[in-house]
């Protein structure tokens, strides 16, 4: 008994005219497209640091009506940081919504006034405690935060209330990635 052999499609298919014209631009588009995906705002990439920096030092928890830096990290040159989640928390007092705040902001020392400010939008003066040492949990963000080489990040503590004693620690978590190379 003979079979029939079934002719193959060509796995490479030519296309003439107006087809190649768009073939090619499809081609093109995915071409420069390529560095947009994964978008590393989602996904770290491959060549991306991660970031685990968390308060070496606990600091005290300052006088009522003051602000004390908790936890500081700087961007590396030719680095840009994505902060996807961050932990605040207080320990050694009882701690209720509203008696102090956390901020997070950029490039600003302690005792700039408000004018001056460069906040992260979403994390000024935060009344609660964020994420947990305890178990282990960040809070993460729907969409992280970027920041660019050199910047200066900073999770800041102010007493509203006049908690008495106590400790902070903070966290930023995330990654870096390579500044060259990339698109926005």
């Amino acid at each position: 008994m003979r079979t029939a052999s079934l002719p193959c499609p060509p796995s490479n298919q030519q296309m003439y005219g107006s087809d190649q014209i768009k073939s090619a631009d499809q081609v093109r588009q995915q071409r420069d497209n390529r560095s947009d995906w994964p978008y590393e705002h989602l996904f770290p990439p491959a060549n991306s640091t991660p970031v685990n920096q968390i308060t070496l030092t606990p600091a005290v928890v300052p006088a009522m009506g003051s602000q004390v830096l908790v936890l500081a990290y700087k961007v590396p040159s030719g680095k840009r940081f994505i902060l996807t989640g961050v932990i605040e928390n207080i320990f050694g007092v009882s701690f209720t919504p509203g008696d102090g705040t956390w901020t997070i902001d950029k490039n600003t020392p302690i005792g700039i006034p408000d004018s001056q400010k460069m906040p992260m939008q979403g994390l000024v003066n935060t009344p609660v405690q964020l994420g947990s040492f305890a178990s282990g949990r960040p809070w993460r963000f729907p969409r992280p935060y970027e920041f660019e080489p050199l910047d200066l990040v900073q999770s800041k503590f102010s007493n509203v209330v006049g908690i008495g004693g106590g400790t902070l620690l903070s966290a930023f978590l995330g990654y870096l990635i390579p500044v060259v190379g990339l698109s926005r």
